[in-house]
């Protein structure tokens, strides 16, 4: 008689737009020091490998590998609810998905499909990203790395399928949406934005397609090649008097705007604030007369009521892609023969695309008009993932102890 498979080595524990508010999801965001502790202290009993933090303007999520993922969960779900404070108890209620259930659960949140505008792709990018900080300090591990590379081919395939929305839908889109609907659609306005991170880059190139908006950008850090461009973000208590509007996205620990930093305003010139951070951005509880400041959950209903939902991928489509994501993460967790050579290809191949292919076209070809160095760099990368699928497909298939469809990128 067969064997039944054991239950993969992975958990995760969160909290969403629909489990709290963003006050509440507020108290769950880890500190890169906390984040490191906490890793550290699951480490220390020898059944959990690695960990990751996932925080977006959506959901926070702890993401963990371990030998024994229903003890690991019950753990940290147990620290999640004691961080959310006290009055928490009695209704926070955090979900967990342990094994197989985990790795759909991640592949859907990186298709969008978990996300308030169902199908946006920054969650995708987000994912690598907290994955490629928990690399940095050192909380990763082996099924962790195999369940980003799993996660981005199963994207590339899903966005070139059309499975996935435009880059232009998201967080950053809605808050724009939020902010035309209050100032009108053709009274011109000087609008602030606050932050120059990714989301804040999205943010800015949409409020610039408004020709009747005037868009001053602020940030911590300023470009000196470029004086002029952006102001620093300490200037914008004080620039607040000259703007219609500011949308915030600094992703500071803190708020980076205070009551006292809002000036009252008149009736007919009212000052918008929107607020897409977490934790939050804006300290709002006293704000000035003539003063609306909107943060995520204002956003949530004003998405819920006034914007059309996108059309939705095809059910059959999303639950063939994810099946076949399941399948290659599946066999991955069952190849130690070959983990190591894996690692070190995944670890090189993504040192390369994210780093040295964007350093060297900066450098040696910043010349070129930023079009042609976007689409080298794509071409580039292209060819880079094209061989590495190669490598990774040839190791997959020698060291395979699953049985089932081995993985193909489609991209």
């Amino acid at each position: 008689m067969s064997r039944a498979p054991a239950m993969l080595p992975l958990a995760v524990v969160g909290c969403d737009f629909r489990v709290a508010s963003s006050v509440w999801r507020s108290r769950l965001v880890l500190s890169d020091e906390g984040a490191r502790a906490l890793a550290e202290g699951l480490r220390l009993n020898e059944e959990t490998a690695g960990f990751v933090d996932l925080n977006t303007c959506n959901r926070t999520e702890w993401i963990v590998s371990s030998r024994n993922p229903q003890w690991a969960a019950s753990l940290l779900r147990g620290q999640m609810i004691q961080r959310a404070g006290p009055g928490s108890e009695g209704w926070f209620s955090p979900y967990v998905h342990a094994g197989e259930a985990g790795a759909v659960h991640l592949f859907r949140v990186a298709l969008g499909q978990e996300s308030l505008v169902v199908g946006e792709r920054q969650i995708a990018g987000q994912l690598h990203d907290a994955l490629e900080r928990a690399r940095a300090r050192k909380s990763s591990s082996r099924i962790l790395n195999g369940l980003g590379a799993a996660a981005g081919r199963l994207v590339r395939t899903a966005f070139k399928q059309g499975c996935m929305a435009g880059s232009s839908v998201g967080v950053h889109s809605l808050a724009v949406s939020y902010l035309v609907s209050r100032l009108g659609t053709e009274r011109p306005a000087r609008v602030a934005v606050a932050g120059l991170g990714q989301i804040g880059r999205k943010v800015l190139g949409l409020l610039q397609r408004e020709k009747r908006f005037t868009v001053i950008p602020f940030n911590r850090t300023i470009d000196e090649r470029h004086p002029g461009a952006v102001r620093p973000l300490g200037d914008l208590p004080a620039a607040l008097g000259e703007m219609d509007a500011v949308i915030v996205c600094t992703g500071a620990p803190g708020p980076v705007l205070r009551a006292g930093d809002l000036p009252a305003r008149t009736a007919d010139r009212e000052l918008v604030v929107v607020d897409i951070g977490v934790p939050r951005q804006v300290e709002c509880a006293a704000a000035p007369a003539h003063v609306t400041v909107c943060g995520l959950d204002e956003l949530t209903a004003f998405h819920r009521a006034a914007l059309p939902q996108p059309a939705a991928a095809s059910v059959g489509d999303i639950a063939r892609l994810l099946d076949k994501a399941l399948v290659e993460f599946r066999s991955f967790c069952n190849q130690p023969a070959f983990a190591e050579i894996i690692d070190s290809v995944q670890r090189n191949h993504g040192r390369l695309v994210r780093e040295q292919i964007p350093r060297v076209i900066e450098s040696r070809l910043g010349y070129l008009p930023e079009d042609i160095r976007v689409r080298l760099g794509r071409d580039l990368k292209g060819i880079v993932l094209s061989y590495t699928s190669d490598v990774f497909r040839t190791i997959r298939d020698a060291s395979t102890r699953w049985g089932g469809e081995t993985w193909q990128d489609e991209s």
